[in-house]
């Protein structure tokens, strides 16, 4: 018979081990991180005020940083996390930044589910603000006092569907209920809803739910007659390196590609350098804004399908 001291180190050892499991499980818990990209939200405009008040009812820090750019820091006793919400014309995108004790791992973009938790309440939380902030202005605009009706899309699919033997690329036509409205709003609104359409469609038929290296192009999309047409390109292009030295003006950057899509995503890298400083670093965006001049030096892919590239900048003249 066990005597009552050695019963009570047993349960002493039980309890260190369920804990030591605990932590060891915390640990091991990572999930892909979500990315909230091009969220559309009925209001146009300058949306910090409605950022700034969605966050911090959600128990976020938030401030503007820049113009577009809202930082957004939660704080809890164990870990934090900092993101940014870039917002343009009734869009925005929630973008991490940093984050500590969530085991945030950069290489496969996994992190703990209590960042994605935090994020989507975040996202919804800022749509429930613009959508409350969109009635009450079309309040004071009209004398109607019913709230709006749910919007409906402003086209009709007539075609939407993969190329033959392609899964990388899209064509589509739409046409529009009124031809009178195709403006830049409109243009914006459509390409949001062909990206997502785009992503949704690529990712079951790749069999991936990682969506951090997909760009979406569109290299032909215009407004004719009514209708909307064009074709959609998938990249995936995922961003492993980049160095910039603003005192020399000179950067270096590797991107994994894949090889089918080589030509095209080598383009597309070219004229897209300060979207994928962002991607790494959110502080290069305030170096490599206002439209640089951009020469391209060495460009090479390795055998591993890494395409290497140096860069210039220069923005005197």
């Amino acid at each position: 018979m066990k005597t009552p001291a050695t019963v009570r180190i047993v349960a002493l050892l039980f309890l260190f081990g369920a804990v030591a499991g605990c932590s060891l499980f915390g640990i091991a818990r990572r999930s892909p991180m979500v990315e909230v990209r091009n969220m559309a939200v009925p209001v146009r405009g300058d949306l910090s005020a409605t950022i700034v008040s969605a966050a911090t009812r959600d128990r976020w820090t938030a401030s503007v940083v820049a113009p577009g750019v809202v930082r957004c820091t939660f704080t809890a006793r164990m870990w934090n996390i900092v993101v940014d919400v870039r917002y343009s014309d009734g869009m925005f995108s929630i973008e991490y930044v940093s984050s500590e004790g969530l085991f945030f791992r950069p290489e496969d973009r996994t992190i703990h589910p209590t960042y994605n938790a935090r994020v989507e309440a975040l996202s919804r939380r800022i749509v429930q603000s613009a959508s409350t902030a969109g009635i009450a202005v079309a309040a004071m605009q009209s004398v109607a006092v019913a709230p709006a009706a749910p919007q409906e899309k402003p086209y009709s699919i007539e075609l939407f569907s993969r190329e033959a033997s392609d899964k990388y690329a899209y064509r589509f036509i739409l046409k529009l209920n009124d031809s009178s409205g195709a403006d830049l709003n409109l243009s914006r609104r459509i390409q949001a809803d062909l990206r997502q359409s785009v992503q949704d469609d690529y990712l079951a038929s790749a069999g991936t739910k990682d969506a951090s290296a997909l760009r979406i192009e569109f290299p032909e999309y215009a407004i004719r007659g009514g209708k909307v047409e064009g074709r959609a390109v998938v990249m995936t292009v995922e961003l492993l390196e980049f160095i910039y030295d603003p005192a020399t003006a000179h950067g270096r950057l590797a991107v994994k590609v894949n090889p089918q899509q080589y030509e095209v995503t080598r383009q597309w890298v070219r004229n897209n350098i300060a979207t994928l400083a962002r991607d790494k670093n959110a502080n290069l965006i305030g170096i490599l804004s206002g439209k640089p001049r951009f020469t391209i030096g060495r460009e090479i892919l390795r055998d591993d399908n890494v395409l290497e590239v140096e860069f210039n900048t220069n923005t005197t003249e």
